[in-house]
């Protein structure tokens, strides 16, 4: 999750000088200033800030702006705090280097992405109003889990202009309840709430059956190509209500 990239390169990195650069000749990951050139362009300047919006995360540095391009699967890793012995990680398009304490590498495998300024809304930073959330939802016939990937006790198939809104008004704020705690914490899952379904999200393939700590059965269902993972208690009825409405 970006927040941690930009929680630990703040502590790692800010006030500190670039004073070597590793950069490969990507067009699309580097598309204005690659190679060579972007290693020329970035070595000697310092890191001034870092930013985060959604999952793209960025660094604030002395001089002129560079865009690296990066998809939300890309990852940021620091020699000798994150996880892994191969350095540099594989699919590394850029290496920088802090003196001989820090080295940073921007990984990306899909070398895509969306710019920030095409970006929705962020939940913990800039979220919606109620009455507008509702309205931005209720034009969109496509089923809630395409639309978001992430809802509650709002079955994943449902269509996302069937929810009231007053379904609609919860749905925002479990939203935002969910990565304010996430965000609090650096999205280190172990310090998530037990209750949360994340937890037993990755037990889908297992043997024995799927339940939740308090008997509740677990189910998986896959909606816009992701998989879900819901209490059919829960989110059953909420399905079977709006379909008697339609």
């Amino acid at each position: 999750m970006s927040r941690g990239h930009a929680s630990c390169s703040r502590r790692k990195c800010l006030g500190k000088e670039i004073t070597a650069v590793a950069a490969l000749d990507d067009t699309i990951v580097m598309p204005d200033v690659r190679g060579k050139k972007l290693e020329s362009l970035l070595c000697g300047r310092s890191v001034t800030g870092t930013g985060r919006r959604g999952k793209q995360f960025w660094l604030t540095l002395t001089g002129p702006l560079v865009y690296v391009r990066g998809e939300h699967t890309s990852h940021y890793r620091m020699q000798g705090v994150s996880g892994g012995d191969a350095w540099p990680p594989r699919f590394t398009k850029l290496e920088l280097e802090f003196g001989k304490d820090t080295v940073v590498a921007f990984a990306d495998a899909r070398r895509l992405a969306i710019q920030v300024t095409k970006l929705g809304f962020d939940p913990v930073i800039d979220p919606p109003k109620p009455v507008d959330f509702y309205a931005m939802v209720h034009c969109r016939r496509t089923p809630i889990k395409a639309l978001l990937l992430n809802q509650d006790r709002i079955h994943p198939e449902q269509r996302a202009n069937t929810l009231s809104e007053e379904q609609a008004h919860e749905l925002l704020a479990q939203i935002i309840s969910i990565c304010t705690k996430a965000v609090a914490v650096n999205a280190e899952s172990k310090l998530f709430p037990k209750d949360w379904l994340f937890h037993y999200r990755w037990s889908k393939g297992k043997k024995g059956e799927h339940k939740m700590p308090d008997g509740r059965a677990i189910e998986f269902v896959t909606v816009g190509g992701r998989t879900s993972a819901i209490i059919p208690r829960c989110a059953d009825s909420a399905l079977r209500r709006n379909h008697n409405t339609l």
